[in-house]
């Protein structure tokens, strides 16, 4: 039996249940990652008394269903035909986690999504009345059908779009691409500002300052998913905060889940605020919802209605979260998900059902700005916001604990000697660079061994650990083994850090480090406004893919401050990068390798200045550093190893209407 023809049996008694109804059946939604416990467990997850034939088993969903309990459902459909579960739909599994828990993993448009395809499916049929559950499990069941027959012929689940083709789901896909331009027309009317919430009501532990999006009656089905995920907003990561109203008199406070905050607090004034509209008897029936079932992420009107206004419900929080007002969007571009498109009016819409375009007015005089006069660099770093008011923050990793022929040498001490440059010329603070070597010198401080999990962790906890501060840079460094993996369409490149190659019988996505994966997990994990990752690996050019030739700048740039988003890889993706033979005496690169030793060459300051300073203006950019690479590594390895590499820079910030630089500032 094929993908396409697996349907829900007629036997099955399916029920959609409100929230706080009795018990009748299996609950899908009462299980938590229902479809992951399924692909491990198989059917002996859900209980005694569940095993094929399930005959006139009552299965419960929400009335609204994530996409979990709707998976779970194809799954448990799947096993009903008698077949096992295929290895490939562990990746939609963990997507389901993924998105049960608030995150947005794609790397594709939104409108190819599985999960926005998805919630435009459950919204057209279930917020009708009466709602259409039939209509909603056929077409839920026709996108489930595409996926798993994508994911059996080795499409990428985050990096391909799965409804390209798929002439079933070109509906949802227009539907998606329309309402994204409606939510560019409610941009028109809403009001932007900066919201500070208290440090106790935040995951870090300190105050946080977040861009809130206050919206009346939007148009747009999908505006939650496009405001997360909207560059145009004040620190260019989107709106984790929403008040919104709604026909019905509703109103609702939110954050995304994703921004660990809590807004749930806010409940009780806005009780407050409602009872004082509801005089005598009236007042009964006033309470609203403190997110207590939501982590704390909603403050929500009464079942019936709110009296307060938006303007008079913006007045309520005003105080508590010290909102100020912020600037209107640049000139109404909405770059919006991964295909960077802008959005304009009818045709933007045409546009958009063809597929992703990038469509921009260039700010004047260059996305980067005019070069900074040398003789005006010096004034620039010595005022209060320039350049050196940047907090630096940094992830340093060396993995050395190979043996038999997979032997490295030097990528701990490669990591060392970038810390100790980063904290001894560069103004970063020991407690910011976070460092991760698996053979520390004795009583070295380190963040653990930089295994895959660990370098995962120390990403995704980087607000835990040092909040919110968009203006700051991070440094991700890494010296290792990498290499790719040959997919059944799509190789891809893979770091291969402490631990890879000991369990070759675990899953790669246990050992190892999708590199496209590490990029998209430092853009979302980390605030910082700069961003430069450096792959010192053999073939880590499949971070980049084949980009071909750059012409490079050595010039400070007068936008300078906007986000900068940069990778520097040590080769392309067919190269291997090349260390130091192992006795000293026959060291070219001071044992190291040799990106990291020209890396640490190019920015030591000698005679007043850094060598890769070709400017010499004081500073040394991200594309200069790249410039001194290019040309300093690719001689000296052809001379010592008589091989070649070649290293690259890729810019994520590109499709960006204004895009900064990453910059070196020596201590003042």
């Amino acid at each position: 039996m094929k993908a396409d023809e697996i349907a829900l049996p007629s036997e099955w008694e399916l029920a959609f249940v409100s929230k706080g109804a009795p018990v009748e059946g299996l609950r899908l939604s009462a299980m938590g990652s229902v479809s992951w416990a399924l692909f491990r467990q198989g059917a002996s997850a859900l209980g005694e008394g569940l095993r094929s034939p399930f005959g006139k088993r009552r299965l419960e969903l929400s009335e609204l269903p994530t996409i979990d309990e709707a998976w779970a459902l194809f799954m448990l459909a799947w096993m009903e035909a008698g077949r096992e579960l295929p290895a490939a739909f562990e990746a939609m599994c963990r997507y389901t986690e993924d998105v049960r828990q608030g995150h947005w993993p794609d790397r594709v448009a939104p409108e190819q999504s599985v999960q926005a395809l998805y919630l435009a499916i459950a919204q057209e049929h279930l917020l009708r009345r009466p709602p259409q559950r039939e209509r909603f499990l056929h077409d839920a069941f026709v996108l489930f059908r595409t996926v798993a027959g994508r994911l059996a012929g080795g499409a990428r689940l985050l990096d391909d779009p799965i409804a390209q083709g798929a002439h079933s789901l070109q509906r949802y896909s227009a539907m998606l691409a329309s309402d994204r331009a409606l939510y560019a027309e409610d941009l028109r009317r809403a009001r932007r500002f900066w919201a500070k919430v208290p440090a106790q009501h935040s995951a870090t532990g300190g105050v946080r300052r977040l861009p809130l999006l206050v919206l009346e009656r939007p148009a747009a089905t999908q505006f939650k998913l496009w405001a997360r995920r909207d560059p145009a907003a004040p620190g260019g990561h989107g709106y984790p905060l929403l008040l919104t109203s709604v026909a019905g008199g509703s109103l609702v406070l939110s954050a995304d889940p994703a921004s660990k905050v809590q807004v749930g607090w806010l409940a009780r004034p806005l009780t407050e605020a409602e009872r004082a509209a509801r005089p005598g008897s009236e007042g009964e029936g006033s309470e609203w919802y403190d997110g207590k079932d939501h982590s704390g992420t909603l403050a929500a009107a009464p079942v019936g209605g709110s009296r307060l206004s938006l303007s008079r419900a913006l007045e309520v929080i005003h105080g508590p979260l010290s909102l100020e007002r912020a600037g209107p969007p640049p000139r109404a571009r909405y770059a919006l998900g991964g295909a960077a498109l802008l959005v304009v009016g009818a045709a933007a819409v045409l546009a958009l059902t063809r597929g992703p375009t990038a469509e921009w007015l260039p700010p004047e005089r260059g996305a980067k700005g005019e070069p900074v006069p040398k003789a005006k660099v010096l004034n620039l770093l010595g005022e209060p916001s320039g350049p050196r008011s940047f907090t630096h923050h940094a992830l340093v990793a060396g993995a050395c604990a190979y043996s038999g022929d997979r032997e490295l040498r030097f990528p701990c001490r490669d990591a060392r000697a970038v810390r100790e440059l980063l904290v001894r010329h560069y103004g970063y603070e020991e407690r910011n660079v976070m460092y991760a070597v698996d053979r520390p010198e004795p009583g070295e401080r380190t963040d653990g061994a930089p295994t895959a999990a660990n370098l995962r962790l120390l990403v995704e906890r980087f607000r835990e650990r040092f909040g919110e501060d968009e203006r700051s840079s991070f440094l991700f460094f890494y010296s290792g083994h990498g290499g790719y993996e040959k997919g059944a369409r799509k190789d891809f490149g893979v770091l291969q850090p402490t631990g890879y190659f000991e369990r070759p019988e675990l899953p790669m996505s246990d050992r190892g480090w999708d590199m496209q994966d590490l990029l998209d997990g430092v853009r979302k994990g980390v605030p910082s406004r700069h961003v430069l990752v450096v792959l010192d690996a053999c073939y880590s050019g499949w971070a980049v893919g084949a980009k071909g030739d750059w012409g490079l700048r050595t010039e400070l740039m007068s936008l300078w401050n906007e986000r900068a988003e940069v990778v520097v890889t040590a080769g392309t993706k067919g190269q291997r990068a090349w260390e130091d033979e192992a006795e000293p005496s026959a060291w070219s690169w001071g044992g190291h390798s040799a990106l990291t030793a020209f890396l640490l060459e190019g920015l030591t300051p000698s005679g007043g200045r850094a060598p890769a300073d070709t400017s010499g203006d004081g500073v040394v950019t991200d594309e200069e550093l790249a410039l001194f690479l290019r040309r300093r590594v690719p001689e000296s390895v052809r001379a010592v190893k008589r091989a070649e590499q070649l290293p690259q820079i890729f810019r994520f910030d590109e499709h960006l209407p204004r895009s900064g630089q990453f910059l070196f500032v020596p201590k003042g």
